[in-house]
């Protein structure tokens, strides 16, 4: 249960909530540009763009949640239970193991339009890293500074959508959630017309009777609505540092409470971290469920030339300010 956000108003900020019951002791990681990836399919890659973000590091190698690269393109991995069908490898196409999407593309890609010539003849294999880390079921959103697209590959084959809302979430697939959208087309942060009996008189109680409709729940269609809803009509200004603190207040609408969604097991999911990267800057943000004091890593502040991981962990204790 997670939601990813790519966002063009003032520069491309692009982030996402991870939302489980569990952490992987995940951190901030870098790959710089000489790090060399033994993919499973594809010959020794010795080096490549510079990549940032959010990663479960197993035996020296980056298992990527989101991350995005020197170049400013981004990607998100989020679950797609029931959805997601992995495939053996195929002849004659670009096979690629789920996890592995992520770090073969931002490795590569300056932009969205490169990533989709790779794309069309990519076909993601059912390889699991490990006996202990099977594959999970994923789909993935992909942008930069001005495009975004959804990847699926179901039962029906790998599909590329246009994402020109910039978000995604979970099941069902992508088209669902963009018809879903006109459901609240009239959802508004204005006081509402009464259009219901226009000779009578009917008093606004309250102030956001325009969002009337607009969903509380925590599920995937309901999310997408929420954060479609945020982030076309959240105040912005001309300044980076506000514009960061904007994207964080789009993602608290998303964010899940501990205890208020539980497994089927009864286990509490929470959102573990929050992330917003500007991609322009190469910075890469984040808060944690138990730290939301934002914190930045600056990929540029690193040696981008090297051959070995820089990793950070997260923050996980708040740090309360007393006056």
């Amino acid at each position: 249960m997670c939601t990813a956000i790519s966002d063009y108003r003032y520069r491309h900020l692009f982030g996402r909530t991870l939302d489980l019951e569990y952490s992987y002791n995940e951190k901030i990681v870098i790959t710089p540009q000489k790090f060399v990836f033994d993919w499973r399919c594809q010959p020794l890659d010795k080096e490549g763009f510079a990549i940032i973000g959010v990663a479960h590091i197993t035996n020296g190698y980056p298992l990527y949640y989101d991350a995005a690269n020197e170049k400013g393109l981004a990607i998100a991995a989020l679950n797609f239970p029931h959805k997601a069908k992995y495939n053996p490898s195929v002849k004659g196409k670009l096979n690629l193991a789920s996890f592995e999407l992520i770090p073969f593309l931002l490795r590569r890609c300056e932009n969205v339009s490169s990533t989709l010539n790779i794309l069309n003849n990519t076909n993601i294999t059912k390889d699991s890293f490990s006996p202990t880390l099977s594959p999970t079921p994923l789909h993935w959103l992909i942008a930069d500074k001005s495009t975004a697209i959804t990847v699926e590959q179901t039962s029906e084959g790998l599909k590329i959508y246009e994402n020109k809302v910039g978000v995604l979430t979970n099941a069902p697939e992508f088209p669902y959630h963009e018809i879903n959208l006109s459901n609240y087309a009239s959802v508004s942060p204005k006081s509402p017309q009464n259009l219901l009996c226009p000779n009578t008189d009917l008093p606004l109680y309250s102030r956001g009777m325009g969002g009337l409709g607009l969903p509380g729940d925590f599920s995937s269609s309901s999310r997408f609505i929420k954060a479609v809803f945020a982030k076309n009509h959240t105040a912005h200004e001309n300044s980076t540092e506000k514009e960061i603190s904007r994207f964080f207040h789009i993602m608290d609408t998303v964010a899940q409470p501990k205890g208020c969604v539980e497994t089927d097991a009864g286990a509490p999911i929470s959102t573990v971290y929050t992330s917003c990267a500007d991609t322009e800057a190469g910075i890469y943000y984040y808060t944690t469920y138990d730290c939301r004091q934002i914190r930045g890593v600056n990929m540029q502040s690193y040696p981008l030339d090297s051959d070995k991981l820089i990793a950070f962990p997260m923050e996980r204790e708040d740090d309360i300010l007393f006056m």
